[in-house]
């Protein structure tokens, strides 16, 4: 059995599309490592241990897909939420100027004194709209973040499961080949004792 570039991704075509830079690198990696070993042992070496990794790379991939979608959804969000602040101070600024103005006016222009009222009224929505916006994009941001912590976990633990399997499949390689080496030396020895 000959190991192809392709090989990791055949199962689902459409999905090799593109992997992430440190997934195609760890499964380079993985890949060099199955070729040295097939040419070292044999392909059954690997059959079996192929689709397992196969399935933990394409998880590490979605995942780490998944991880950069939220990075640039959080990016945007805090553009938005800076976007938010900046309109809401602008805001806070300008119904500011109207109180002044409303206090300068209020004895000599009263339909003024009604015109400042009113604009007082309607910055004072805005203002209330724009904390709740605002507030809304700081519990969206929270939520995003967590969802963040929960990805890095995950990642963590496949990450870590993986070097697992790959330290277990590295000792039973070592088991087997002395086993191989052992049961040749009694073999010879046993053939040596008939002669």
């Amino acid at each position: 059995m000959e190991l192809e570039d392709g090989v990791l991704y055949q199962e689902d075509p459409g999905s090799s599309a593109m992997m992430s830079e440190r997934v195609s690198g760890l499964a380079s990696s993985i890949y060099r490592e199955f070729e040295r070993m097939i040419g070292k042992y044999d392909e059954d070496v690997v059959k079996e241990l192929m689709p397992l990794v196969v399935a933990v790379l394409e998880n590490l991939d979605s995942v780490f897909a998944e991880n950069q979608e939220h990075e640039v959804e959080l990016e945007l969000l805090k553009e938005d939420n800076e976007q938010l602040i900046t309109q809401y101070e602008r805001e806070k600024a300008l119904r500011k100027s109207a109180e002044e103005r409303y206090i300068e006016y209020e004895d000599s222009q009263e339909q003024e004194k009604k015109d400042l009222q009113s604009r007082v009224q309607m910055l004072e929505a805005q203002t209330r709209q724009m904390e709740l916006k605002t507030k809304n994009c700081a519990d969206q941001i929270g939520r995003l973040e967590e969802r963040e912590a929960e990805l890095k976990k995950e990642y963590n633990a496949l990450h870590q499961r993986h070097t697992e399997m790959i330290h277990s499949y590295m000792e039973h390689l070592e088991r087997t080949k002395y086993q191989q080496i052992t049961g040749e030396t009694t073999d010879t020895a046993s053939q040596s004792r008939i002669r």
